[in-house]
Order: structure tokens, then C-alpha cells, then sequence
């Protein structure tokens, strides 16, 4: 049976929350069992522990805006390294993701540009620990899903923020799952899909990629989400 460390875990909660993280909860590392190997983290030291934590962003408009990519990295590096920071002083090790991600995707992708040198393989092990990432974050108890699959909704916050997560060895007490369901009685997203993507999901329970252009709808699920949560804050 594992053992946890609850003091430590709850130290670095709120070491994380002085450091602008919004919400932050832990993961039990099978949540990557069932993605390929060469896909899964690599490291050198058995993990134990997912953290992902999520900072939340003022407008979706902002995704819209190329600088605000630059700015989120900035923030996301200054906080993985104080996490890193915080663990490696009580003896154990880490690793982020945010430096191996290609952090410009969705800002390439909106502006049109080419993929230029980046690594289509790279790519590819992106998008899969992308779709992990929001697992690890349904499972550390962050929020749920939407409808859509492909984003993650918040209780707090809705859809409107931005998440990150690292590995440790560290014994963190994985969180439960959050209780409820933000999207319950809600179809707005299903509604305002102007292609049909989100009422063909693949067998991968996905929306239907042949449909979903989300550049050319301007993330219209995502909008409408949003202006949902914004009217209740």
C-alpha cells in the first residue's frame, strides 16, 4: 500500500498558490498506463506523483493574441521551476513538460504559419500528452471534462484556464475527483457547433477531427462556454 506525505503535499500547495497558480491537485501516474511507452515521460527515477495545476486567464479573446503565448510561457517556466525548486530542497526530483513542448502550437496553428523545423514526431508526442494532461487534471481533481472533449471545465472557472503538470518521486497524496459535474444539464457547446464534430465522436470518444475546424468557427464551443461561466461570475 503506498504511503503519502500529506504535510509535504499541502506545503507545496501553497507554495504553488504564492507563485500565481490558481488551482493545483495530484494525479496517480497510472493515468499515463495507457498511452504508448515512447510516449509516456521520460525519466530515470520511478515517479510517483503527477502534479497539474492550472493558472486562469481573463478572456478567451486572449487565446486569439499571439503575444499572450509568450507571456503564459514565461509564467508557466517561473512556476515549474519553483516547484522543481520546492522538491529537489526536501530531497526529491521533478521534471516539467514546459520546455519540451512546442509552446507556439496553437498560436502557429490560429496565424496559419508552417510547423518550419519543429519536429513532426515532437508534435505528435505533444498532442498526446496534451490529451493526458487533461485526464491527469480530471483525475487530480481540477474539474471535469466538457462535453466537447477537449477542454477542461473548471468549477471556479469554467473552461478559462491554463494548465500545466510535472512529475516527481515525491510521495504527494493524489486528490479525489471533483465532486459534480460543471456541465451537467448544459449543451450549449453540442448546440453552437456549426459543423456537427461534437454529435460524431470517434471511438477515441474525441469530436469528429474531419469536422471540427475550430480556427474557422473561432473555437465556438469554447466562446460559448465561456460567456456561460462569465455571466455567472
Amino acid at each position: 500500500m503506498a504511503v503519502y506525505d500529506r504535510t509535504l503535499t499541502q506545503e507545496l500547495k501553497k507554495m504553488a498558490f504564492r507563485n500565481h497558480v490558481d488551482l493545483i491537485g495530484i494525479a496517480d501516474p497510472k493515468v499515463f498506463d495507457d498511452i504508448p511507452i515512447k510516449d509516456r515521460p521520460r525519466t530515470t527515477y520511478p515517479w510517483k506523483a503527477v502534479i497539474v495545476y492550472a493558472v486562469r486567464f481573463e478572456s478567451v479573446a486572449e487565446l486569439s493574441q499571439e503575444s499572450w503565448y509568450g507571456r503564459m510561457e514565461k509564467l508557466l517556466i517561473h512556476i515549474d521551476k519553483k516547484l522543481r525548486e520546492f522538491l529537489n530542497e526536501k530531497g526529491y526530483k521533478a521534471h516539467s513538460f514546459t520546455t519540451e513542448i512546442d509552446f507556439h502550437f496553437w498560436s502557429d496553428e490560429l496565424h496559419k504559419r508552417p510547423f518550419g523545423e519543429r519536429s513532426l514526431a515532437r508534435q505528435r508526442r505533444w498532442c498526446g500528452l496534451y490529451y493526458k494532461m487533461h485526464d491527469a487534471a480530471v483525475s487530480a481533481g481540477l474539474g471535469r471534462l466538457a462535453k466537447n472533449n477537449r477542454i477542461l471545465i473548471t468549477p471556479q472557472y469554467g473552461p478559462n484556464v491554463h494548465l500545466s503538470m510535472m512529475i516527481t518521486d515525491a510521495p504527494l497524496e493524489p486528490d479525489d475527483p471533483c465532486d459534480g459535474d460543471p456541465c451537467a444539464g448544459c449543451n450549449l457547446c453540442l448546440e453552437v457547433c456549426p459543423t456537427g464534430a461534437l454529435t460524431t465522436l470517434t471511438g477515441r470518444g474525441r469530436p469528429d477531427e474531419s469536422k471540427c475546424k475550430p480556427w474557422d468557427c473561432h473555437f465556438a464551443c469554447l466562446r460559448v462556454c465561456y460567456e456561460k461561466f462569465l455571466k455567472q461570475s
